[in-house]
């Protein structure tokens, strides 16, 4: 009876290690971002728009829980930007408020944010600099 109720034991454990492992099937996935200027038209009016890939809104990221989010992005713009990963959980200094834990990226520069999906859920990005919102 002892030998037995090691192996359900040992076999509880496997079980609960294999679930707790978050990274076991983790990839890394990348997105190319580039922040520009384009005139748009949705009202009958054409206006200078920031664009994210020559589209707004930007693209969807699509990621899967346990992922590495690699996501390079480039300013053409004329001006500092940043982009504010809203309601994910990520590392401080990847958070996209420019001056307070990240700092802006600048014209011609690119910035590459690297951080681990920690939960799932449908979630937006934006600029958090000056009035970009």
């Amino acid at each position: 009876m002892m030998l037995r109720n090691n192996k359900v034991i040992s076999l509880f454990i496997i079980i609960i290690s294999f679930f707790s492992c978050n990274n076991l099937f983790a990839e890394e996935i990348s997105f190319r971002l580039t922040i520009d200027y384009k005139d748009i038209n949705i009202t009958g009016k054409t206006v200078k728009a920031m664009v994210i890939n020559d589209q707004l809104p930007g693209p969807t990221l699509k990621f899967t829980e346990g992922d590495i989010a690699r996501i390079s992005v480039t300013n053409n713009l004329d001006i500092n930007t940043t982009i504010h990963w809203h309601g994910l959980l990520v590392p401080a200094e990847q958070d996209g408020v420019p001056y307070i834990n990240t700092l802006p990226i600048e014209p011609g520069k690119t910035l590459v944010y690297e951080f681990p999906i920690k939960q799932s859920g449908t979630y937006w990005y934006h600029s958090h600099t000056d009035l970009q919102e």
